[in-house]
């Protein structure tokens, strides 16, 4: 364990947040999140908001930022950034604290003299523990400053159809792509999204959330995370988490966004409830990761006035042409999404039959002439 000594013990006591000062933060934190953030895989660590203070910190991390658990714990995480980035850095937790958001993903340089190039992606999302709103960090080393995320996600897990809707906002805030998947979620059909405006599909007590997430990501935030009240066509309102990010900087600005069915309301069964919350949540992290580094990508795609039948694809579906306009080969597309090569060929198919084509150039050069660019050569295997 990363807590020792009297540290643990008053973790495991787990004291209210409300009978603790500023400087007895560490001690309420309960076993169960500490056990979450040692046993993850990704570099993590549960920080105070909005101070930024490390509550706890695991050994992925410790060896990412070239430090120490112990030389973490309880420290400033603004100090591990370099200074240009902490202003923003104090304006996402305050976000995070204030409700505004519930979530946000990053590139961030750290402040290390030895290697001042070095960049990081960093995703935040916060937890309820006890009345009191946790920030989970996870910093991920990035390869440089590049739309899409430079590690895999902190677990295995991609959303199943249905789970996810990928989908574009144009820069009238009109939606101009929309992935199959709305209609088991929201009960409505892709062709009747084209042209909508997004924020008549918001909730309006949530639109001023909606504005606000915006203008954190116009920022410089690639993707932010909130969540969202949808309208429905059993004319119901549905509970969701969305993930997105700008695209340019028009104002208003199109946006590129991730629909993430929200099953976190669920009641989970009794015994260890507060640990099977904090595993489903750590899931949804992955689900978010996976969204924020896929979101940017759908640019490439034709608006569905274009091409329609883009609208009959699932997301997964767009995941894997996108990865084939990115130049990916079938085997990198699945080691991606941690699916088989197979069911990467299985998807390849249903685009196939369901555009009208029958090869990966074709494919490809369907798509691009769509979106007015010249056609390439796709890497076939």
């Amino acid at each position: 364990m990363f807590m020792t000594g009297n540290r643990a013990a008053a973790a495991e006591a787990s004291a209210s947040p409300g009978d603790q000062g500023p400087q007895g933060a560490s001690t309420w934190l309960p076993k169960s999140l500490l056990e979450v953030v040692e046993s993850s895989d990704a570099p993590l660590a549960a920080v105070e908001l909005p101070s930024g203070r490390i509550l706890a910190a695991n050994a992925p991390l410790a060896r990412a930022l070239g430090s120490t658990i112990d030389a973490l714990t309880d420290s400033s995480s603004l100090e591990q950034w370099a200074p240009e980035e902490r202003h923003a850095v104090r304006l996402g937790f305050q976000a995070l604290a204030d409700g505004d958001l519930a979530g946000y993903q990053a590139i961030r340089r750290l402040a290390n003299t030895q290697d001042p190039g070095k960049v990081f992606s960093v995703w935040v999302s916060v937890v309820d523990v006890d009345g009191a709103r946790i920030g989970l960090v996870s910093a991920i080393p990035s390869a440089g400053q590049d739309n899409q995320l430079g590690a895999p996600p902190p677990l295995p897990r991609v959303p199943e159809s249905a789970d996810m809707v990928l989908g574009t906002v144009d820069s009238s805030w009109r939606i101009d792509r929309i992935s199959r998947d709305v209609t088991p979620l929201l009960g409505i059909k892709p062709d009747q999204c084209v042209g909508a405006p997004v924020l008549g599909v918001i909730h309006p007590s949530d639109a001023p959330a909606f504005c606000a997430a915006v203008e954190h990501a116009r920022r410089g935030e690639r993707g932010v995370r909130l969540g969202l009240r949808l309208a429905a066509g059993s004319h119901d309102w549905t509970e969701v988490t969305v993930v997105l990010a700008t695209t340019s900087p028009d104002d208003p600005p199109p946006l590129a966004f991730a629909v993430i069915c929200d099953d976190l309301g669920a009641d989970p069964p009794a015994e260890g409830t507060r640990q099977m919350q904090l595993e489903t949540h750590m899931l949804r992290i992955a689900d978010e990761l996976r969204a924020a580094g896929m979101i940017p990508r759908l640019e490439q795609l034709p608006a569905l006035t274009e091409i329609p039948q883009l609208g009959d694809l699932t997301s997964r579906e767009w995941e894997v042409l996108t990865g084939l306009l990115n130049g990916q080969r079938v085997s990198d597309i699945a080691a991606e999404l941690y699916v088989s090569q197979s069911t990467v060929r299985n998807h390849l198919s249903s685009i196939y039959a369901r555009l009208g084509v029958h090869s990966q150039v074709d494919l490809v050069r369907l798509i691009r002439q769509g979106t007015k660019q010249p056609a390439g050569n796709p890497q076939d295997e």
